[in-house]
């Protein structure tokens, strides 16, 4: 991610029933702290130090700092449920009620739909430009806060003067379609697991987060996602046929948990260093929100 974070790319992009989003793995690193637990809410069950509880000591009651979070996104292909886990690390700067948000993309899965399942290459993932639109909010900074993201904004392949407003191009030979995965294609490269099947297209996700502060370091709530896209060309015949994807945000999820050891939290800077990366806050992905099987009821009006 070029401007302001890697992020997402999610994402529960649903992009597509052939070509949506899957991709950025990271490779899970060892962790220098002691097994944490995270209870069912996805709070740790200790702190960094076993000293401090769970909401007390330096940082508490604020939100500024690291967090990990997992989004659980579902959408609708031809009435089949396609179920998108999207993992990032989030870094908040607060103004007041007012929150700056940078969001990491650090690893997305997307389920098969009718036995095919989406890939997006690790190179699509760190081409992924996400501008900053406008600020995030919550009402307090405690338990029973209500918390609103930023609008996050994922340009695949596009680099428009109005991210928001501007129409994706139609054609390839647009300036504003970038060969951003560099593989000398047109906007982003897609493909399909198994195959050889490739999708050359560009993309624009916005995503909004909506919740509450359900317990100390503990934000729960659910999203709202509108994906637009284009297809410029395909390897095969197959890889260019593009169904509609209908956001089923009824089904969305997310949970975000504190990690930088502020307020009580777990502190997964394994190396000291002052930042937390992906591979730090890995193992800790599906104790925070783990991915479900798709249900097609979940698609029936």
């Amino acid at each position: 991610m070029r401007e302001v974070a890697q992020r997402d790319g999610r994402w529960g992009v649903a992009l597509v029933l052939l070509l949506s989003a899957a991709g950025c793995q990271v490779e899970r690193g060892e962790s220098s702290f002691e097994a944490q637990t995270f209870e069912d809410v996805g709070t740790p069950e200790v702190g960094p130090s076993g000293d401090v509880g769970l909401g007390d000591g330096e940082g508490a009651g604020t939100l500024g700092g690291v967090w990990l979070q997992a989004h659980r996104a579902s959408s609708c292909v031809l009435g089949q449920e396609q179920v998108s886990m999207g993992y990032y690390v989030v870094t908040i700067a607060e103004d007041g009620e007012l929150l700056d948000e940078e969001r990491t993309l650090c690893e997305l899965e997307l389920s098969p739909v009718l036995g095919l399942r989406p890939l997006v290459p690790p190179a699509v993932v760190e081409s992924i430009v996400t501008p900053a639109i406008d600020q995030g909010f919550v009402t307090r900074p405690t338990t029973g806060g209500a918390y609103t993201s930023s609008t996050e904004v994922g340009l695949w392949g596009l680099e428009l003067d109005d991210p928001v407003g501007d129409a994706i191009p139609t054609e390839a030979g647009d300036p504003a379609v970038v060969d951003a995965d560099e593989d000398g294609e047109p906007g982003v490269t897609l493909e399909i697991a198994g195959s050889n099947c490739r999708r050359y297209m560009a993309q624009r996700q916005i995503v909004r987060y909506t919740g509450r502060l359900t317990a100390p370091n503990l934000i729960e709530g659910s999203s709202a996602t509108t994906t637009r896209m284009e297809v410029y060309g395909a390897s095969a015949s197959l890889c260019a046929i593009a169904p509609d994807v209908e956001p089923n945000d009824a089904f969305s999820t997310f949970k975000m948990v504190r990690i930088d050891g502020l307020g009580g939290a777990i502190n997964l800077d394994d190396d000291g260093d002052g930042t937390i990366s992906c591979a730090e806050a890995a193992p800790y992905f599906a104790e925070v929100l783990s991915t479900r099987e798709p249900d097609a009821e979940n698609c029936r009006p």
